[in-house]
């Protein structure tokens, strides 16, 4: 089975369960505030990645094929978390938009809003050597909020879809 094959199936389950459980994610008081503390943690990192120069640099290498947003990264990418996603209204493709790229990689960067892990928290030495230590030290800082809201939003989510 090839990548494609297996995102296609994965969206097409991810699509299955938002239909099903879209109204009660959506009117769910705990999602909803773990929605927004994830969304807050993550503007909050999105501006020191645009103030330190990141979102440029890894946008650009994403774009040449050349980074850590190659091809195959999707598949970090959990159902919970692109429900998540769904739940913030990111329209998700049915196609790759740059063949060496990952499959969620927009001509800006990533296109999700709630991103794996492995995504925001992985800094590659040539990231590193860009912004030097003080700018690293400040980005790495600035992504644990986001790496707490994720880790609670994933886990609200999967124990609402998964006990119906």
């Amino acid at each position: 089975m090839t990548v494609e094959e297996i995102i296609s199936q994965k969206l097409a389950l991810v699509r299955k369960i938002w239909q099903k459980h879209q109204k009660r994610l959506q009117q769910d008081p705990k999602v909803q505030e773990l929605l927004f503390q994830h969304q807050k943690a993550f503007q909050h990192a999105q501006a020191v990645m645009r103030l330190t120069g990141a979102e440029a640099f890894c946008a650009r290498c994403g774009r040449d094929g050349i980074s850590c947003c190659g091809a195959d990264m999707e598949l970090h990418c959990d159902d919970a978390l692109l429900v998540a996603n769904l739940l913030c209204e990111v329209e998700l493709p049915s196609q790759r938009a740059f063949p060496k790229g990952c499959f969620f990689l927009g001509e800006e960067g990533c296109i999700l809003k709630v991103r794996p892990l492995i995504c925001r928290n992985f800094i590659c030495p040539e990231l590193a050597a860009f912004l030097g230590p003080e700018k690293t030290r400040i980005l790495q800082e600035s992504l644990e909020g986001e790496a707490r809201a994720l880790f609670l939003l994933g886990e609200k989510i999967r124990s609402l879809v998964l006990k119906s």
